[in-house]
């Protein structure tokens, strides 16, 4: 039987690294000098209510970016915001949660219908968590929009974990700085 990529050892690993990592996250001291880049001090707002660990992993996305020598301001705004709705999202209670994360990947692989039914909106309270973290995407992007965010800069965040390899370069930049972020 083959083994299927989300279950090899490096898969694993990654997981349980990423996990671990969420137990005691610390926001980045360079924190307030990256939210220059976006819009207004509303965008930065709705930045800092995210949780410690969703700052860093964003912060470290727009590194991941910088280094690879992503100048563009969309795709820099996309990297910071693409998980803003992990926070909350109107008519959505709640903010994406630890559990939350883990029983989405763990649905994902081992009963995806449950993980469709389980995550439909709108979601009472007890399933807001995990129907954030797989809608996070387009919440995400309808929120940003609100803030000022560019067109372009909302596409990027409504795409970035849609299931086909991206054709969009600045898509394919945005969801390999997601990966090299964990």
């Amino acid at each position: 039987m083959a083994t299927s990529s989300s279950l090899r050892p490096a898969t694993l690993a990654y997981r349980l690294r990423q996990g671990l990592g969420a137990l005691r996250p610390t926001v980045p001291a360079d924190r307030d000098a990256i939210l220059a880049t976006l819009p207004g001090p509303e965008a930065a707002a709705a930045f800092r209510a995210l949780s410690p660990h969703d700052q860093a992993h964003l912060c470290r996305t727009f590194r991941a970016l910088r280094e690879n020598g992503v100048t563009d301001r969309d795709l820099l705004v996309a990297g910071l915001l693409h998980d803003l709705a992990k926070g909350g999202a109107p008519g959505v209670p709640g903010r994406v949660r630890l559990v939350d994360r883990v029983l989405r990947v763990l649905l994902r692989r081992l009963a995806p219908g449950a993980l469709v039914r389980l995550a439909r909106l709108p979601a009472p309270r007890w399933r807001a968590g995990l129907a954030l973290a797989v809608h996070h995407p387009r919440l995400g992007a309808e929120r940003a929009a609100r803030l000022g965010v560019s067109e372009h800069a909302c596409w990027l965040i409504a795409h970035h974990e849609a299931g086909a390899p991206p054709a969009d370069p600045d898509l394919a930049r945005l969801r390999a700085a997601d990966r090299a972020a964990g």
